[in-house]
């Protein structure tokens, strides 16, 4: 009688067969993969939006009217924004105590102060990574205030003819109840993303082009977009400020201008981080940008809305009608009072 003699072990040609299976389908799950953590992280930001929606209308409901844009104490050195204020809606009133504690005098680039130390993580969109600051240890943001359809949005420093006070958010003394916003609150952004700075060139680093002179503001915003070449690179020099400072409430750290379109670049007319300038919405998320509306809905904002004539000058430029926005739907959505009609976006 023959024995068969029994295998003990694959072949090569066996254990090549089921490497390759193996490898198809990892290749096959990991976009998968990526694709539900970034589904996770999206929802996560858009939660971080709607609990800041919720403080500001707990502010409003407490105050009669919203925090300041940016708000000038102690003469003319402390630019806190909003976030400051709103602690105490945002679950945070020991980190206001300690604001409380020290009189409301420490500057944001104080990295030595504990309050500007702490991170409120309401303030991060996941999806950001965060492994290169730009800055020593101060708390970041990824959510800005909307300074609406214009470039004429620093106000640290007044006398500006009025200037700038198309968004919801503005500069000193222009604290603003929600009825002001007679454009509809669900038509009119109160905030929307911004990545942080990190360093490198491209737009998606979350810089901002400086020196690109006065004339953005006055006369041609798409001079802005002169900075950027067809990589989304910029071309000149930058500036790191955008969500570097959580608390700052210069437009070049925490504001947002709505102009150019959600993902096209920043620009500031000379290398400071408290001039004029355009700060448009920007994120790691596929597409677009989420921003909160004045009543507290979310929306997604695609990369492609109708942005209008960005070469058009700023509705409340020097010897301009203070009207309807030039910039399409998206300038629409920042203006507050300039009698704009929305539709679907």
């Amino acid at each position: 009688m023959v024995k068969l003699r029994r295998r003990l072990a694959f072949t090569l040609i066996e254990l090549l067969v089921v490497i390759a299976i193996i490898a198809v389908l990892i290749a096959l799950l990991l976009p998968a993969v990526q694709q539900a953590r970034e589904a996770a992280r999206r929802s996560t930001c858009k939660n971080n939006l709607k609990q800041l929606g919720l403080a500001l209308h707990n502010y409003h409901d407490v105050f009669n009217l919203l925090p300041y844009g940016e708000a000038i104490t102690n003469g003319s050195a402390t630019r806190y924004n909003g976030f400051v204020g709103m602690l105490p809606q945002m679950d945070q009133a020991p980190l206001f105590q300690v604001f409380v504690a020290a009189g409301f005098n420490n500057v944001p680039w104080d990295s030595g102060f504990a309050g500007w130390q702490r991170q409120p993580p309401v303030l991060l969109c996941p999806s950001d990574s965060r492994t290169d600051q730009m800055e020593q240890p101060i708390g970041k943001t990824n959510y800005c205030f909307s300074r609406g359809d214009s470039s004429w949005d620093h106000n640290e420093w007044t006398n500006n003819g009025g200037r700038g006070f198309r968004g919801m958010f503005s500069g000193n003394t222009r604290c603003r109840p929600l009825r002001d916003c007679t454009d509809g609150l669900s038509m009119s952004i109160a905030m929307a993303e911004r990545v942080q700075a990190k360093s490198g060139n491209f737009v998606r680093n979350g810089m901002t082009a400086t020196g690109v002179g006065g004339t953005m503001a006055q006369t041609n915003p798409s001079i802005c977009l002169g900075a950027i070449n067809a990589n989304k690179q910029y071309t000149g020099g930058v500036g790191p400020w955008g969500g570097t400072r959580w608390g700052d409430g210069a437009p070049a750290f925490t504001g947002v201008t709505t102009i150019l379109g959600p993902n096209k670049g920043s620009c500031t007319q000379g290398g400071w981080d408290g001039e004029d300038g355009i700060y448009e919405p920007s994120s790691m998320h596929v597409g677009g940008v989420h921003v909160l509306m004045c009543d507290g809905a979310v929306r997604f904002v695609s990369d492609n809305i109708n942005v209008g004539n960005s070469s058009a000058p700023a509705p409340d430029g020097p010897g301009q009608p203070n009207g309807p926005s030039p910039y399409g739907v998206w300038g629409s959505l920042g203006s507050t009072h300039g009698n704009d009609v929305v539709g679907e976006f």
